[in-house]
């Protein structure tokens, strides 16, 4: 039996220290399980919530009003909410009217600009206050012996609640005045309480 000289055993050992670590470290690439690591699917991102900044809304509208004398009137409407800032909206209104009143009843149409603000705002409820002006055109002097032309300041609150996804239920009142602000030979003017329910869904 033959014995290597003592100066071969430790370039040997090197040898075969570097020859176990190069096995050991040797990387195999599996492109499947790489691709899918890499083109695994982003999450998709959650809806704005109700009343969310830079967001959309579009209200169907239905109201009635009294003076509690002798006239009364019923709105019907569309309009499109725009939120300036986080439960804030101004709203772009447009409305046809029917009203009942002394001499001749009329038929009007009309558009009013609100801003509305849900000062007590949750997920899926909300009070609020709204307040703006309009202005309205009828077939016949309104009031009876106004104009036929006239502005419409209004102002008041309600509440607001998610009856299904996607569709929210508004109901309020107002405090609604016509009058041509003295635009006219007279000027009766008339303060009506409106009453009204709108269906709000997002766009």
């Amino acid at each position: 039996m033959r014995y290597l000289p003592a100066t071969m055993h430790l370039p040997l050992a090197l040898a075969s220290c570097i020859a176990a670590n190069t096995t050991a470290s040797t990387y195999t690439f599996d492109p499947q399980v790489n691709a899918g690591t890499q083109l695994a699917p982003a999450a998709p991102s959650a809806k704005p919530s109700f009343g969310t900044k830079d967001t959309w809304r579009w209200q169907l509208l239905l109201g009635g009003m009294s003076d509690f004398e002798a006239a009364e009137q019923v709105e019907f409407g569309l309009s499109a909410s725009y939120f300036i800032i986080d439960n804030l909206s101004v709203d772009f209104q447009i409305e046809g009217d029917y009203i009942a009143q002394p001499v001749a009843n009329a038929w009007g149409g009309g558009a009013t600009i609100l801003f509305r603000w849900h000062f007590l705002a949750y997920e899926t409820w909300s009070l609020y206050a709204d307040a703006g002006s309009g202005v309205l055109a009828t077939t016949v002097n309104t009031p009876s012996g106004g104009t036929s032309f006239n502005f419409t300041p209004q102002a008041g609150g309600g509440v607001s609640f998610d009856v299904a996804q996607d569709l929210r239920l508004m109901v309020g009142a107002r405090w609604y005045h016509i009058s041509n602000a003295n635009t006219g030979e007279t000027n009766p003017g008339r303060n009506s309480v409106m009453a009204y329910v709108m269906l709000s869904v997002p766009f």
